[in-house]
């Protein structure tokens, strides 16, 4: 993960983001889940609808970077006609990424290289679920 988005000291889960209601809360759920550092749910435009981030990471930045790739996924599996993208998972030598889509926009979470990608993957599927229960 670069710079932009490490957290720099504190493992408290802050944000200055909503951080109550049924989409906060299944962020929250998420994001503590042991080796995770935290997530945001974007917008597809990159607002941010709620953050369960560690202090330190640049937040619009990340939610920036979240919502364009997740829109650039959605498109190449368009033209490529693999279907509808439901979740990526992108690793690199010190953490993961692991992004979902749904009708409120991308659930992007950030985890240590060592969490248990599957399981994490699968959490992140009954997540998006709930969240579709909660859009309108």
């Amino acid at each position: 993960m670069s710079e932009l988005v490490r957290p720099s000291g504190s493992d408290e889960i802050a944000g200055s983001h909503p951080s109550h209601g049924p989409l906060a809360e299944i962020l929250r759920t998420l994001a503590s889940r042991e080796g995770m550092r935290g997530g945001l749910l974007v917008a597809p435009d990159g607002l941010v609808v709620a953050s369960a981030l560690s202090t330190g990471f640049a937040v619009e930045a990340l939610a920036a970077v979240g919502a364009t790739l997740g829109r650039e996924l959605e498109r190449g599996t368009e033209r490529f006609g693999r279907g509808e993208l439901r979740t990526a998972v992108f690793a690199a030598a010190d953490g993961v990424i692991l992004m979902g889509t749904s009708l409120v926009g991308f659930l992007i979470l950030l985890g240590e290289r060592s969490i248990d990608v599957a399981a994490t993957r699968a959490a992140l599927g009954q997540a998006l679920s709930r969240l579709e229960a909660h859009s309108p």
